[in-house]
């Protein structure tokens, strides 16, 4: 990976929220260059600090998902408070806040406030339902969104449904609002106009599943040619000692696979032997090839179908993903040692870019840079000291 400074070098993201679906998203854009103040409270902070393996007070989740960020630890609900976050948030480009609808504009930030010494401010709303609706004041997490959003319907398909073992509608939502984020940047480069960005984890969910999971109930004509949904029969292939993933969509990979299995039988079926009619008899073409893996150990069916093209890949344990080696020579995960946490594995977005990125900062304590920031906003130290003091910073 190259080192530089990041496309979004020079804009200031200033963040109030906890767990994944907002700083989640902040991070990414740390990643890409901007600067990212996190706000925490004075009782808790981020409760993700405290969810998981961890070390002298910090998890690894938290380490990863808030690198790169500095921390100011503040009541925001006291007037000095208030006072700091409006100055604050006067020197920022960005502000995403994840409280429930209403809760911001009690506390003084609310969109309306901002703006007064702010116009141009891209300021970003996320909740869990929805600014208003039957469901709107109601407390969402990741799981209670796979639940609502027909997640875990799908994974059950017409059995019990089932939890994706992933953050997913949080970690969606995280990739929403920051391309929203760029998108209204970058209209504001153009138009000098600020954006008001609202989105919730429910519609993420939903927008997110809605083209293939929900596929059979997209096209509502009467008329129309509706065909089972492939997911339905979407599943991972048992072999002698573990599993493999197997996706032999076109003609060529078809053959292939016969080929690898010495079975020219299946070039010949009627039910596989074109493309449309292995997708009209999907579950069976997967029971098919479930039964020729079965007895054949994973590296070896990895290795066969590798070698004829086919799609293929193993299901890989969590143990094994650090170590693969694409893993390993692409450097998406990195080993590094944190000074809180000590040796930690690391992972770094996906997207690359030839300017370079910057080289992160370790996730730091709560309050760590409170002094600096505030020193930065023109607070002197007595001041700061009185703040202190009097128990509106830490």
């Amino acid at each position: 990976m190259t080192t530089g400074t990041g496309p979004l070098a020079g804009i200031r993201v200033v963040e109030i929220a906890t767990f994944i679906a907002a700083p989640g998203g902040s991070h990414l854009l740390a990643s890409q260059g901007a600067e990212v103040i996190k706000v925490e409270d004075m009782v808790v902070g981020d409760p993700l600090r405290m969810f998981g393996s961890s070390r002298n007070g910090m998890s690894g989740w938290f380490a990863n998902i808030n690198a790169g960020k500095r921390s100011l630890c503040m009541d925001i609900a006291s007037e000095q408070g208030r006072e700091v976050m409006a100055d604050l948030l006067a020197t920022a480009d960005v502000f995403v806040q994840a409280y429930r609808p209403g809760v911001a504009e009690r506390l003084g930030i609310g969109e309306a406030d901002v703006r007064k010494r702010n116009p141009n401010i891209v300021y970003v709303s996320i909740s869990g339902f929805g600014r208003d609706g039957p469901y709107s004041k109601r407390p969402a997490y990741d799981a209670v969104i796979q639940g609502w959003s027909g997640i875990a319907a799908v994974q059950g398909g017409d059995g019990e449904p089932q939890f994706v073992k992933s953050f997913i509608p949080d970690k969606v939502t995280s990739l929403t609002w920051t391309q929203a984020v760029c998108a209204a940047l970058f209209a504001r480069e153009r138009t000098g106009r600020g954006e008001h960005v609202e989105l919730s984890l429910l519609d993420s969910a939903v927008s997110f599943m809605w083209p293939d999971a929900m596929m059979e109930h997209v096209v509502l004509a009467d008329d129309a040619d509706h065909r089972p949904n492939l997911l339905a029969d979407y599943r991972l292939l048992g072999c002698q000692d573990g599993y493999v993933a197997v996706m032999p969509l076109t003609d060529g990979h078809w053959k292939g696979l016969a080929d690898a299995f010495d079975r020219p039988d299946l070039l010949t079926d009627p039910r596989f032997a074109e493309a449309g009619p292995r997708a009209a008899h999907f579950g069976e073409m997967i029971d098919t090839l479930g039964e020729i893996v079965a007895d054949v150990a994973r590296d070896d069916v990895v290795e066969r179908l590798i070698a004829a093209d086919v799609p293929v890949a193993p299901a890989l344990r969590p143990d094994e993903i650090a170590t693969d080696a694409q893993v390993q020579h692409s450097g998406v995960i990195r080993e590094v040692d944190h000074p809180i946490v000590g040796p930690i594995r690391q992972h770094r977005p996906a997207a690359l870019f030839a300017g370079g990125m910057p080289e992160l900062r370790h996730a730091v304590e709560r309050g760590t840079d409170t002094d600096q920031i505030l020193s930065e906003l023109g607070r002197t130290p007595d001041a700061i000291a009185e703040l202190r003091a009097t128990g509106i910073v830490k």
